[in-house]
């Protein structure tokens, strides 16, 4: 892994952050540094996230990644885990903390793996511990290395608006994705959508130029059993108990085929016992 200083005037460093009031003097990194070539795009969201948003997350990542964006984001679990983990090639993990200093610690093998195949920044030496004020810091950042900021899931007061804040300071592009309006974790962004100061985001592949080529599988036809399995799941997530009475299979007939449709990568198995269309 390579490290590098970049100062203010280097031809490395991003000129994109002259766009703040106050960018930082230096920036210490480790990796790819190719990667700030590249338009960027910021995934950003909530610790406290749903399995709706780390989906989201991770496919918007995805779709950036293929059409040769690069992701931007703050290396907190959540949202940001599954903005990294969705294009770890072409993602830029900026730190409230040295390079040396792995926060969260659950994330210190992903934190190692994008300073391997990624790039890392941050504006502080090695051995520097996260303060409070530092995450606010690490958030202008995040806004200022990219052309537009998409708004997963957050709350209404969260380091989420934090970032989107900035980043309609310095006339950046946002977009906030449409969620549930039953979960805390979707205030924040259907808020944004409401009051106008978000763009809706609901489909990566317009937005990135749809040029992702989708991959087809090779399975069988759907079998009318199987038909009716998929239009109980159609919506989200469902419970085997719930299968059992939509369909009107009996337990052991449901049983087999979720688990032939499993082994055909029609469906996937949550904990819980819960079920969902792949």
């Amino acid at each position: 892994m390579a490290d590098f200083l970049l100062r203010i005037g280097d031809p490395n460093y991003p000129k994109s952050l002259l766009d703040l009031n106050n960018p930082p003097q230096k920036l210490y990194c480790r990796g790819n540094l190719e990667l700030l070539r590249k338009p960027a795009v910021a995934i950003v969201g909530t610790r406290n996230c749903t399995r709706y948003g780390v989906i989201c997350g991770q496919n918007i990542s995805k779709c950036a990644v293929e059409n040769g964006f690069a992701v931007v984001s703050g290396l907190a679990g959540g949202i940001d885990t599954s903005a990294h983990k969705g294009g770890i090639e072409a993602t830029i993990a900026v730190l409230g903390n040295g390079l040396d200093v792995y926060y969260p610690i659950s994330n210190k093998n992903l934190q190692e793996q994008i300073g391997r195949e990624g790039l890392l920044i941050t504006e502080y030496p090695n051995n520097f511990h996260a303060e409070n004020w530092t995450f606010p810091a690490r958030n202008r950042i995040v806004a200022a290395l990219s052309n537009a900021v998409i708004a997963v899931e957050a709350d209404i007061r969260s380091g989420t608006m934090i970032t989107v804040e900035i980043a309609a300071e310095i006339h950046r592009d946002i977009y906030a994705v449409p969620g549930s309006i039953l979960s805390n974790a979707s205030r924040g962004t259907n808020k944004l959508i409401r009051d106008n100061k978000a763009k809706i985001f609901d489909d990566a592949d317009a937005f990135f130029g749809g040029h992702i080529k989708k991959k087809t599988k090779q399975i069988e036809p759907f079998t009318f059993d199987e038909q009716k399995i998929i239009d109980v799941l159609q919506s989200d997530e469902v419970h085997f108990d719930e299968l059992v009475e939509k369909t009107d299979f009996g337990v052991a007939v449901l049983s087999n085929l979720l688990t032939t449709m499993e082994l055909k990568d029609l469906i996937e198995k949550l904990p819980g016992n819960l079920y969902v269309l792949k």
